[in-house]
């Protein structure tokens, strides 16, 4: 009893650690909005004296669990040492890009977003990826059974993907848009270019892009989020396996415009890996999901904004001479762009109407003497382990929105 009342006082640490870290990242970053990126330094210190003793808790706590007998101790287990990816992928980041501010500033602001793309790509696919597998290594797995999928029987999952991407995307939006409002408000032009000029998307390379955004995150993520994940969980029923891999999946993404639609697919995409046992499909799934946004999406609509006068490298809007030259110049693009989007609204309804009518083929199959889904979801979400995780992804999601609507209210008020 002793034993289990410490390990819940060092999960609720962690998750008090957690939010003094958000806290303390939040108000860094609004100094740096307010009053350049010198001020955000004041930070560091504050940042530090909680990751520090952060990571000491969560390795404690690895020690504590590494059994999965039951589905407690699994879940408390999975919990724990992913919330340790979280930390490196959190606090890695954070001081490569202070340390690149101070030491390299002009280089670092004159390269942001591919600079920004790589180190992300790092220390989720190389740093994340090693970290996990390390901490995981103890823990047994289930190697599942190998069966193929025909060409045929890809594609029509790519649809339903795309059809789960659309449906995501119409429930996250308009969250993400409420919660930016205050921001918004207090966006003049200049601040648009700006917005434009730090877009990590849209002013990064081709290449680079493709490479970190489109192919990386394809074959590492599905690692992280399903074979690492799905193997160790499995014994306790697939049901389980989809539901953690698709919540954690989609809360790991850090914001409202992205949570609800990668939450989907990563059910979808566990689902896949559960009955075929080869994670080739859903990296293949990933990559062409991330390379037809990353790639051709991007790539038209930066067309578009040169051709219209943006120049996002200089974060200026050039002077318009000849609206007629403009004109000629802009209209085929945008009856691409317009083309493009009737293509992948075409794909996304096609693709959600097959996913209702063959919605009786993604039956998860229940094991032998496993609890109702009611109760497994109860002791999820009731873990205090796994509110550590969550309190990690939630870390993500304040970062997200916090920083800018303070500092917008601070200016609006000033």
């Amino acid at each position: 009893m002793e034993d289990q009342a410490f390990r819940k006082g060092l999960s609720v640490t962690a998750i008090i650690l957690i939010a003094l870290s958000a806290l303390a990242l939040s108000l860094s970053n609004v100094n740096g909005i307010l009053y350049g990126y010198e001020a955000s330094f004041f930070g560091i210190p504050f940042v530090a004296a909680f990751a520090v003793p952060l990571l000491t808790v969560l390795i404690i706590l690895t020690r504590f669990y590494t059994g999965t007998d039951t589905m407690e101790e699994m879940i408390a287990a999975i919990a724990v040492r992913y919330s340790i990816f979280g930390w490196f992928f959190v606090f890695l980041i954070k001081f490569a890009a202070a340390m690149l501010k101070m030491f390299c500033y002009d280089f670092y602001s004159s390269n942001f977003a591919t600079v920004y793309l790589l180190m992300n790509s790092f220390n989720v696919c190389v740093v994340g990826t090693l970290v996990l597998a390390i901490a995981l290594r103890k823990l047994p797995s289930v190697k599942i059974e190998k069966k193929k999928m025909r060409f045929g029987q890809l594609f029509l999952i790519i649809m339903m993907m795309y059809g789960l991407t659309q449906v995501g995307s119409m429930m996250g939006v308009p969250l993400d848009t409420v919660l930016s409002l205050p921001s918004m408000f207090n966006t003049g032009s200049e601040d648009v270019m700006k917005e434009l000029q730090n877009n990590v998307i849209l002013s990064s390379g081709t290449l680079v892009r493709t490479i970190s955004v489109g192919i990386l995150p394809a074959v590492f993520e599905e690692l992280l989020f399903r074979k690492f994940l799905i193997d160790r969980t499995i014994r306790h029923g697939e049901f389980i396996s989809c539901a953690m891999s698709g919540i954690m999946f989609g809360l790991w993404h850090g914001n409202f415009q992205q949570f609800f639609f990668a939450f989907f697919v990563g059910v979808l995409f566990a689902f896949v890996y559960i009955r075929t046992g080869n994670i080739i499909y859903t990296m293949i799934l990933h990559a062409s999901m991330n390379l037809v946004t990353s790639l051709v999406t991007v790539e038209l609509l930066s067309e578009f904004l040169k051709r219209s006068g943006f120049d996002i490298g200089a974060g200026a809007v050039n002077e318009i001479t000849d609206y007629n030259e403009l004109i000629s110049s802009v209209l085929p693009v945008f009856l691409l762009i317009l083309l493009w989007l009737l293509i992948l609204i075409g794909f996304q309804i096609a693709g959600f109407v097959l996913l209702i009518v063959k919605r009786k083929n993604f039956k998860l199959v229940a094991r032998e003497g496993e609890p109702g889904r009611k109760a497994i979801l109860h002791r999820m979400t009731h873990s205090v382990e796994m509110w550590i995780f969550f309190s990690f992804a939630l870390l993500l999601f304040v970062y997200a929105y916090l920083p800018d609507n303070i500092a917008a209210v601070i200016n609006l008020l000033g």
